[in-house]
């Protein structure tokens, strides 16, 4: 993949990651908010792994392990923004 369609898949995963952030950040208290935080929460789970994955995860594991990771980052960001 050449690096000008990294950059720009990168810049799409951050413009993506903003706009989530600032819906969840809408949603306020209620409801509403509860539900979608508990949706984000099961997501956070990495599926298919009973034991631990030690020094050398395999790719499956890895790549979930980074989507929980960016998801977390957008509740965090979620949370941060509403507080303002």
């Amino acid at each position: 993949m050449s690096d000008e369609r990294l950059e720009r898949l990168e810049a799409q995963m951050a413009a993506h990651q903003e706009v989530l952030i600032a819906l969840a950040a809408a949603l306020g208290e209620g409801e509403s908010q509860t539900v979608f935080r508990a949706a984000l929460d099961g997501l956070l789970t990495v599926k298919g792994q009973e034991e631990d994955p030690g020094l050398d995860p395999d790719a499956s594991f890895a790549f979930q392990y980074r989507v929980a990771d960016t998801i977390r980052a957008i509740v965090d960001g979620a949370e941060a923004r509403a507080k303002k």
